[in-house]
């Protein structure tokens, strides 16, 4: 078979997939979105160009939303983070899906496994000229600078220690004093550090007041909080 023939077969299969979720066939969403993964995955990507793997990186973070999505409405958030590591077993979990998980599992309570994950996934985050690399070998990925999947954007990575550091951290855990080290630690451009830090801080401080509210005037929480700023 082609190549073309046999990335449109996938992209067949994600667009089936996906219309099992919209149509609530969850079981059967989950095992086609798993399919997939699992025969990118074991694909032997040494001859591929730059476009077919830019290509297999959009298939892939389709259907890792997809077998995401699929195993939050069957009830199974607490074991989302673990099928995704399974699936992707010789691959990065796109970032996206990545982050769409952990945000799950945090909100469905599974704080442990969440923390176990996100600090995994940022322990493998390089600050190499400029841009985050995922991976245990940065100096390898600098020569893969425009395939996505070694590449994090700056908003994107932003993204991923907000929600460690406020969300988890600070908000879940209440471990606020580990959240502010870890901010300062963080290898990051000083700009976003300071914004950071700063909008950390900030929404810390609107996190008790909000507490504060609350025991006086039980509808003070349905006040939206700030958005956070997305430093570049």
């Amino acid at each position: 078979m082609s190549m073309t023939r046999y990335n449109s077969a996938l992209w067949e299969q994600i667009e089936l997939s996906e219309s099992y979720l919209v149509s609530s066939m969850l079981e059967e969403a989950t095992s086609l979105a798993s399919l997939v993964i699992k025969q990118i995955c074991g694909r032997d990507f040494g001859g591929e160009t730059l476009e077919d793997l830019e290509e297999f990186y959009g298939m892939m973070e389709s259907a890792g939303m997809v077998l995401v999505q699929s195993l939050s409405q069957l009830g199974r958030g607490p074991q989302i983070l673990n099928q995704l590591k399974e699936n992707f077993v010789s691959a990065e979990i796109p970032v996206e899906v990545f982050h769409t998980a952990v945000c799950i599992q945090i909100s469905e309570g599974s704080l442990i496994v969440a923390q176990e994950f996100i600090e995994e996934f940022l322990n493998k985050c390089r600050y190499v000229d400029g841009k985050y690399y995922v991976g245990a070998e940065p100096e390898l990925n600098v020569q893969k600078e425009s395939n996505k999947r070694y590449i994090l954007e700056i908003d994107q990575y932003m993204a991923i220690v907000e929600t460690y550091t406020l969300a988890l951290l600070a908000t879940a855990l209440k471990k606020v004093d580990l959240a502010i080290s870890w901010i300062e630690k963080a290898a990051m451009p000083a700009e976003n550090k300071q914004r950071q830090l700063l909008y950390g801080k900030k929404a810390l401080t609107d996190l008790w007041q909000l507490a504060f509210s609350y025991q006086v005037n039980p509808l003070a929480v349905v006040q939206p909080l700030p958005p956070a700023p997305r430093g570049r």
